[in-house]
């Protein structure tokens, strides 16, 4: 027999017979009163913690078997990987593990300067570069997991056509595991995926219709209409301009910028227009946001800008469809596709988690207060920032703190997709340490140790550190 069932049988037998014993010898009982001294004996360890204990130490007598299986689990491993980090070897018996101090956390930190990692020692150079990639995808991930989860959530607590489907829909990639996101992934961006032969298929539709009507007459006017439509719609509700519509015409009017370029004329090359046209884009929604007065006049600048810049662009040259090759989206070094991917990837797969946590949170708050704002004629932007989101954010700060400690802890995605490729340009402390205590023909515990106790500390600090501005800033 096996020791789980040995196990159950001594619990049973001290359950059934103490119980009995315990209970037989404190009260009497009838022989009509079968069935109450079955329930006495069911509650009887409940009853005995009470004797033993008194009334108000139950509740930690129930927590106890509990608290003794976390202990077991989380606290016990946490507490040996440290002391591992301290040793040497390569057996995995801690009596067989010569102690090396600190040397361990020494190969880490021998660097002429850490933020270089070339300049370490090969376990610095992976533990530095692991650190950094990981730094950059957080930075990344978090703050758009968190505004893609926010709006999400926003949008399907309203009341909507089909809205529980719509809930099932965002919710559904959480419950994939990482292995079927990773293929379904991988069938989508390899060089023959789904994607390039989209764009392909796209590519050549366009090329068709160029060499048909004149690609630059049909793109002008079709750009044109949309942001006739955009603006127009933007302008019309009501008293003041809308915002989902004035973030539309942002869009188009980031592509009309980007396109047309017209930094060039000043001899500025790469993506500057890109960015000045963000930062333009973002200020309008912005400026339209907040209810500014000169909303209206900004909108109508930014489409006579639009207009302007449409008429000088020459969209056979800009988009060359002729010449569409399929990309490496994964394996494709120093163009960002990489780690674009991964943190695409990464919110689209969780981001439903985080979505139903901020939906519990926005359905917790009043809608007294909704209708009390209505009655004001409040505008809706200025009731999100002074009802939703004061509200929302004790569980925003929830969403925070879960989304970057799984945003330190990413791996599966990384691992199954680009291998920590192309070079080191997705290469995560996770995989690091994996790398280091399962890899190779000799398997470094204590350094692989010494890289998770270090990575526990970082994500410590960033955890505090958030907790404490939230805070901060929750009792202003």
């Amino acid at each position: 027999m096996s020791l789980a069932g040995i196990s159950l049988i001594v619990i049973g037998l001290l359950w059934g017979l103490g119980g009995s014993i315990w209970l037989l010898s404190h009260r009497k009982y009838r022989l009509v009163q079968v069935p109450t001294f079955a329930m006495d004996l069911l509650g009887f360890p409940v009853e005995f913690a009470q004797s033993l204990w008194g009334r108000a130490g139950v509740p930690y007598a129930l927590l106890l078997p509990n608290m003794l299986i976390f202990g077991f689990f989380t606290f016990l491993p946490m507490i040996l990987n440290f002391y591992v980090s301290f040793t040497g070897g390569s057996s995995i018996s801690l009596f067989s593990r010569p102690w090396v101090g600190w040397e361990n956390y020494g190969d880490i930190f021998a660097c002429e300067t850490i933020f270089s990692p070339r300049t370490c020692s090969n376990e610095g150079f992976n533990f530095w570069t692991g650190l950094f990639n990981t730094l950059v995808f957080v930075a990344i991930q978090v703050p758009l997991l968190c505004i893609v989860a926010l709006a999400t959530a926003l949008v399907v607590n309203q009341n909507i056509r089909g809205r529980g489907f719509w809930r099932a829909m965002f919710f559904y990639p959480v419950m994939l595991s990482p292995v079927v996101i990773a293929n379904i992934w991988n069938w989508v961006l390899h060089r023959k995926g789904v994607l390039n032969e989209g764009l392909g298929g796209a590519a050549n539709a366009m090329s068709s219709l160029a060499g048909m009507t004149g690609f630059d007459i049909v793109a002008s006017v079709f750009f044109a209409i949309l942001l006739m439509v955009a603006s127009e719609r933007a302008l019309r509700s009501g008293h003041e301009p809308s915002v989902a519509w004035t973030s539309a015409f942002g869009v188009l009017f980031l592509a009309v910028f980007t396109w047309a370029n017209p930094l060039s004329l000043l001899g500025v090359e790469g993506q500057a227009s890109f960015w000045l046209g963000l930062v333009l884009a973002l200020g309008l929604v912005w400026i339209v946001s907040v209810g500014h007065g000169v909303a209206r006049m900004a909108i109508f600048a930014a489409s006579l800008i639009a207009i302007a810049l449409l008429l000088t662009i020459q969209f056979d040259a800009v988009f060359d469809f002729g010449r569409f090759r399929p990309i490496n989206w994964l394996v494709t070094p120093d163009t960002g596709w990489a780690m674009f991917w991964l943190v695409f990837v990464f919110c689209w797969s969780h981001m439903g988690f985080y979505m139903l946590i901020l939906l519990a949170g926005l359905q917790a708050i009043p809608r007294d207060l909704y209708e009390a704002a209505k009655m004001d004629a409040t505008k809706p932007s200025r009731a999100f920032y002074r009802i939703t989101l004061p509200l929302v954010m004790p569980t925003l700060v929830v969403v925070l703190v879960l989304s970057l400690i799984r945003g330190f802890q990413v791996f599966d995605e990384v691992w199954l997709l680009t291998g920590g490729g192309p070079g080191r340009e997705t290469f995560m402390m996770v995989q690091n340490i994996y790398e280091t205590a399962f890899t190779g023909q000799t398997p470094d515990y204590g350094a692989a140790a010494a890289g998770s106790v270090l990575m526990a500390i970082v994500i410590a600090v960033f955890t505090f550190f958030q907790l404490f501005i939230t805070r901060r800033q929750s009792e202003l």
